[in-house]
């Protein structure tokens, strides 16, 4: 469209200009009034409309620029650029591997744990009872109490002293055997015959 303004406005200063001299051929479609006058008029005219013309087509053209394509491309219909499959991948990476240290920090396994309350109930209940933290053993029972609570007790320092972990979870219960390694997020209640911990969520998956 540039390049079409630019030749009627060339053509219109060439006609102009043969119009200021020879206005009966710059004239050559009117068969009627062939002056210099009616020639500066028609084709003046002409050259500001081309002009004009071609400055509207050019702006319009910075307006929509190929960055401005791209852009639009590489986002959603949000506005915010959508996160590519490697970038996911990254950020869920990353995510996971906190998690594994955050796990890491705050566990501790069932035999340390009884042994804490072995040697000392009431520092081990500064130290644990009411707090949520991780705990890791392997599974000795799977079992219900009298209330048809599901627990699952961890092997501890002692024979006869264990962790037991409460949780609601039928399912996952049901995959659980007994040699498994496992770990429990949970609430520990102190000890009562075995170390009790309430509320739990298992965090390995069963294997």
């Amino acid at each position: 469209m540039d390049n079409l303004f630019i030749l009627l406005l060339l053509a219109s200063l060439v006609l102009f200009a043969i119009g200021l001299f020879k206005p009966e051929t710059s004239l050559f479609w009117d068969k009627k009034e062939r002056t210099r006058k009616k020639s500066s008029l028609i084709y003046g005219s002409l050259i500001i409309l081309f002009f004009i013309l071609f400055g509207v087509s050019s702006d319009t053209k910075k307006t929509i620029s190929p960055n401005d394509t791209v852009k639009k491309e590489s986002s959603n219909e949000s506005g915010v650029p959508e996160i590519t499959k490697a970038q996911k991948d990254s950020i869920e990476k990353i995510e996971r591997e906190k998690r594994i240290e955050e796990i890491k920090k705050n566990t501790i396994t069932a035999s340390d744990l009884t042994a804490a309350y072995e040697e000392n109930e009431v520092n081990a209940d500064n130290n644990f009872k009411g707090k949520i933290f991780y705990v890791r053993g392997r599974i000795s029972d799977i079992k219900k109490d009298i209330l048809d609570n599901i627990y699952v007790t961890l092997e501890g320092s002692e024979m006869f002293r264990q962790v037991q972990c409460f949780f609601d979870d039928k399912e996952t219960a049901a995959k659980l055997h007994k040699g498994m390694k496992v770990t429990f997020k949970g609430r520990c209640e102190g000890l009562m015959m075995n170390v009790l911990m309430k509320d739990c969520v298992l965090v390995d998956n069963p294997q």
